[in-house]
């Protein structure tokens, strides 16, 4: 049975109306599936472009962890051209597979980094690309004279970790670091930002924004293709109150 051109219309239509909803889904959430699409997606939401004057750095980044927490997935980065840059992206999972990324930050000097998962406020990470052998461990604390104010503390196992913790206190953190004798490190020495390279701290807004737009288009091509299916006659509107 051959269709009548109108509802062959309207299945091209149709067609055409997912595909775009699903591009625009997909630019939003990512496939992080291989080395090359992490790089690249570091490099869309946190790089400068190499011709505009920026807050932002020219990165060449290099995937130094990559751990998924429950919805959430961070990629910890270093810089191929950088010297010292360490930084992390944190991703959201979306409701139809991809990863939207949601907060990143970076810096070239620090030896270690930590912070909060953006969805999951009760768990902090701890990370670091290549820290140097005197440093044997860590606390994230807001005043060390407060024992009160200690979030995480944890030993530091090879140049290159990753640890995840839970916990119910989140203040203002700060990060101290200790040689093998307790004796707390210079943080000037270890943990300072060089002034030279850009250390932005990026976060997303409205990131449920792209579920409202697909869905309004979604309903915008629904009622063209019912139109173009029914060959562009309006539908008769019952009343379903009335009597027989």
């Amino acid at each position: 049975m051959k269709l009548p051109a109108c509802r062959i219309a309207a299945v091209i239509t149709a067609a055409a109306f997912l595909l775009s909803a699903c591009c625009l889904y997909r630019g939003d959430f990512v496939s992080l599936a291989t080395p090359e699409q992490q790089t690249e997606a570091i490099r869309r939401y946190c790089s400068a472009d190499e011709t505009v004057v920026s807050l932002q750095a020219v990165l060449h980044p290099a995937v130094v962890h990559d751990r998924t927490i429950g919805s959430t997935r961070v990629l910890v980065f270093t810089d191929r051209e950088i010297p010292r840059l360490l930084g992390s992206v944190q991703f959201r999972r979306g409701i139809f597979g991809g990863w939207q990324p949601i907060r990143a930050s970076y810096a070239a000097g620090p030896v270690m980094g930590t912070e909060t998962l953006k969805n999951q406020e009760g768990i902090r990470i701890v990370y670091a690309a290549d820290c140097p052998p005197e440093v044997a461990s860590y606390r994230v604390q807001a005043n060390p004279d407060q024992p009160d104010t200690l979030m995480v503390e944890g030993t530091v196992d090879g140049p290159a970790f990753f640890h995840v913790y839970e916990t119910d206190r989140n203040y203002f953190p700060s990060l101290h670091l200790y040689g093998a004798d307790g004796t707390e490190l210079d943080r000037r020495d270890y943990l300072a930002a060089d002034p030279d390279v850009p250390s932005p701290g990026i976060g997303s807004a409205e990131t449920n924004l792209v579920y409202w737009v697909c869905g309004g288009w979604l309903v915008i091509g629904w009622l063209i293709v019912r139109y173009l299916w029914d060959g562009g006659r309006s539908r008769p509107v019952t009343n379903p109150a009335a009597g027989d």
